[in-house]
């Protein structure tokens, strides 16, 4: 097995990512989640409208809290976007499911017995991660309320379950506390609306860290996540590029995109890698919003596109270069120059304009210079009737040529301004 595989199929220990799993919230689309919450939060005020609002905003986020727990036990790191494959009978179930367990403790209260009761809390405390795991597991709401299942996830599990049961209480202990603090210092509704958002964050986080235990456990557990059933279709690793891809996958994975990141610069920067690899490297550059390095590296993959013949790829990746900088040029001009035939050939005409004028400002003293300036100039007359934008770009041309058949050319050209 290589390094890469040995990497997904034995996650990172979650004791190891307790601030990413408490910031989890802060993260691409389930800060928006929370944030669209709170809003939502401020018009329980509303009479009678507020109350119905209160229970969409909860089951709502009841919902986004398991697609956090799946997508996690799937070894996906990164936030769910707000379309979600959960469905409501599960957030139903999962209510269900917390009923019971009020109304077993109830009962233990009924017997008078205070001993009884506290052992029921501990219980229910102590199980309910093992629960919800199994509910999110299974789907089924028979299997999470077995009694010999839930032991047997604690079983599995071992010590780190027990860890978790003691983050969790922790996490949300400290939202409750804070949200009871703040009551101290602020008007009761804008305590009150604190602390439900505090109660967001807790749920998305707590969820998340039980997702990442059956992630982490998913050989005990007998859970088949996801991205390992991906990992086993993909071929055997045979190029130090396949490598280097199968690395970078879990760090996105897990959303260490800036380690992910730095692994790949390093492999673009040493080596000739393949169009996979700057492919994916490119992705992230944009996603982490680095124009300036994505521009860079663009020169880099364009110019190695360029010599492996590639030229359909090239000039898409030329359009997005020039559509974000209308400056870009290749690092080898005659590069640029074979790019524009191929667009106007292919009837691609403003591409073919745009990559022209960006050698023609970029390369003044190159002797083909003018003859670029005058192609563009013709796409302009000919294909959009901008004589004017034509005109400025022959008086340009013409002063950087002494060929007299290019001279008469542009003096036609222009002729027709």
């Amino acid at each position: 097995m290589s390094a890469a595989s040995r990497a997904v199929s034995s996650p990172e220990p979650f004791w190891h990512r307790i601030p990413s799993i408490i910031l989890y919230p802060l993260r691409g689309a389930a800060l928006i989640t929370l944030v669209m919450l709170a809003v939502l939060a401020l018009f329980r005020i509303i009479p009678v409208v507020g109350w119905i609002l209160g229970g969409l905003m909860w089951l709502g986020a009841y919902k986004y809290a398991f697609e956090i727990l799946r997508r996690s036990a799937d070894g996906d790191m990164e936030a769910p976007e707000i379309v979600m494959s959960v469905d409501n009978g599960v957030v139903w179930r999962f209510l269900a499911m917390q009923f019971v367990m009020i109304l077993f403790v109830v009962g233990l209260a009924l017997t008078g017995s205070m001993a009884l009761v506290v052992a029921g809390l501990v219980l229910v405390v102590f199980l309910q991660p093992a629960v919800t795991m199994t509910l999110a597991m299974t789907g089924s709401l028979s299997d999470a309320l077995n009694p010999s299942m839930a032991f047997a996830v604690v079983g599995r599990v071992g010590w780190p379950y027990l860890a978790v049961v003691g983050l969790l209480f922790v996490i949300q202990a400290s939202a409750l506390t804070a949200g009871a603090w703040l009551g101290n210092f602020m008007p009761p509704f804008a305590a009150g609306w604190v602390s439900t958002v505090l109660a967001f964050w807790g749920l998305f986080s707590a969820f998340h860290l039980m997702g990442y235990l059956v992630y982490q456990a998913h050989e005990e557990l007998g859970y088949d996540p996801a991205t390992m059933q991906a990992d086993a279709a993909r071929p055997t690793l045979t190029t130090a590029n396949d490598i280097a891809i199968a690395q970078a996958e879990p760090l996105i994975r897990e959303g260490r995109m800036q380690d992910a990141i730095a692994l790949l610069r390093t492999e673009v920067r040493t080596r000739a890698v393949s169009v996979e690899v700057h492919d994916l490297y490119r992705r992230l550059l944009q996603k982490a919003g680095d124009p300036q390095t994505v521009q860079e590296h663009a020169r880099q993959y364009l110019h190695q596109l360029m010599m492996e013949k590639q030229d359909r790829k090239a000039l898409g990746l030329l359009r997005e270069c020039l559509d974000a900088d209308p400056s870009f040029v290749p690092l080898l001009p005659e590069h640029g120059a074979r790019l524009a035939e191929q667009a106007r050939l292919g009837g691609q005409a403003q591409l073919a304009v745009d990559i022209l004028h960006a050698l023609f400002n970029a390369n003044p003293s190159e002797p083909a210079s003018a003859h670029w300036g005058l192609t563009a100039a013709m796409l302009l007359l000919e294909r959009f009737n901008r004589n004017a934008e034509a005109k400025v770009l022959l008086e340009r041309a013409r002063s950087r040529t002494t060929d007299a058949d290019l001279l008469k050319k542009i003096d036609s050209a222009l002729s027709l301004t």
